[in-house]
């Protein structure tokens, strides 16, 4: 009886335990409105991100509301190009994609040649995340090293921390 007990037992703290593993999220999420000068939503436009270190490429068109999203994203630094016929094409640089993160940029598109292409240099960052109900932190390792853990310094005091 005792070990039928611990058996099932055994059974469910790894069943548990692998079910747990599954929702720790790897990626990030890259999502945005393409609006005209207007802001009215442009729907059709052909927006690319573009992975600067590794150059892999994905692509796709914006909504009838004008959204675009980018699930299941490489961590990574970013550059995101948008096109549509009759408007300049726009290409926004350095957009940094985090893990287990949603990072919003809109774009607005300028009536003009196709040949013509807007730069944004540097971006916004919102300071209201409206993407998602959760939050989320990075922690480097020199923060993690100076947190006043109180005993021993290892991964439960700082699971009791968070």
């Amino acid at each position: 009886m005792r070990f039928r007990l611990n058996s099932i037992l055994a059974v469910v703290v790894l069943c548990g335990g692998s079910l747990a593993a599954y929702g720790q999220a790897v990626k990030g999420t890259l999502v945005g409105t393409v609006v005209d000068a207007s802001g009215a939503a442009t729907a059709g436009a052909n927006v690319s991100v573009t992975e600067t270190r590794t150059g892999i490429t994905s692509a796709t068109t914006s909504n009838a509301s004008g959204n675009y999203v980018f699930s299941n994203l490489q961590d990574g630094i970013y550059r995101i190009e948008t096109s549509l016929t009759g408007f300049r094409k726009v290409v926004q640089e350095n957009v940094e994609v985090k893990v287990n993160t949603t990072v919003r940029v809109d774009i607005t598109l300028q009536v003009g040649a196709v040949s013509e292409t807007v730069t944004v240099a540097a971006g916004q960052d919102s300071v209201l995340q409206t993407d998602r109900a959760d939050t989320g932190r990075l922690l480097e390792s020199k923060q993690v090293s100076e947190l006043p853990l109180g005993f021993n310094r290892n991964f439960q005091g700082l699971l009791i921390t968070v």
